[in-house]
């Protein structure tokens, strides 16, 4: 977009504010009931909130104890991802998003990060093997004995069993968000894998299951009435959202030798563009196993 086209949009302003004063609260609201296992449902409304209070933008999560029903197994790397294998978003009963291969798009999403924001996401549960172990209770973890193992001991302390997961797709995009100003605030379903799919075992051992215990969402708000009313004012002459809607086509079996693969694709869109994964085996021990 060069400079005129920018200066034609209806919110452009040649100055904006860089920052915002209000009282900035976090807020933690408890689920009903506050436990989850494998193949359930997890339905996530957002807060009404008060008319003056404007949602942060990517601090809205899901937090959550790992629960493993034996100490001979763990969970594989990227948690926070692989728990979410279908992702539906529903705005007034209509569904504005439906992906169920969610985990697999977003584990891929997240091997392009650096390795220093990938660091920055241990409470995701994206982290070391034997921290994994750790969180798990997996009776193989080690809290002793090279510098790693020590670290790895005292995240553990830190953290002990407790994980987040970011619940912000689309909303997150899209600036301040108040949600008493909206008639219909978006929904968020996540359907939760099997255990043989997001965890491993011991050597000779099976996975017996998991369960994600003392579910609560977690917020932080602004309370700025001057700017929720600029906000709701966006509101009442209409708010369009805009995406990428991502959805797993299909699963299919290619050999090695060909050079040109067909796949048609019949699909009501007006722009889209496509992800191949490629997979020589399946990779039970690693969630982040690609080629």
């Amino acid at each position: 977009m060069n400079t005129t086209e920018r200066e034609l949009q209806p919110g452009f302003r040649r100055s904006r504010m860089t920052s915002v004063k209000g009282p900035r609260t976090r807020s933690v609201v408890t689920f009903n009931p506050t436990t989850i296992g494998p193949g359930e449902d997890l339905y996530i409304n957002i807060t009404k909130l008060k008319p003056d209070s404007c949602l942060v933008p990517g601090l809205l999560a899901l937090l959550f104890d790992f629960k493993n029903s034996n100490t001979k197994s763990r969970f594989n790397n990227n948690l926070s991802k692989l728990i979410a294998k279908r992702l539906q978003i529903k705005v007034a009963g209509e569904t504005a998003y439906d992906c169920s291969g969610e985990s697999l798009y977003e584990i891929y999403k997240d091997l392009w990060l650096t390795l220093g924001d990938r660091k920055k996401m241990t409470e995701q549960g994206l982290a070391s093997e034997n921290l994994r172990k750790l969180i798990s209770g997996d009776n193989s973890g080690v809290k002793i004995g090279d510098a790693g193992k020590v670290a790895d001991a005292l995240l553990h302390s830190v953290y002990g069993s407790k994980l987040r997961k970011p619940i912000d797709k689309i909303i997150a995009d899209h600036g301040l968000y108040t949600p008493f100003s909206m008639n219909n605030n978006p929904m968020y379903i996540l359907t939760l894998p099997q255990a043989d799919e997001i965890m491993t075992a011991q050597g000779g051992e099976q996975v017996d299951g998991y369960k994600l215990d003392n579910l609560e969402l977690e917020y932080e708000a602004i309370e700025n009435d001057s700017l929720a009313s600029e906000v709701s004012r966006m509101y009442s002459t209409g708010r369009s959202l805009s995406y990428k809607h991502v959805t797993l086509m299909r699963t299919s079996n290619w050999d090695k030798d060909l050079t040109i693969v067909n796949e048609n694709i019949n699909i009501p869109r007006k722009s889209m563009s496509a992800i191949v994964l490629l997979f020589t085996n399946r990779v039970r021990t690693d969630s982040e196993e690609y080629i």
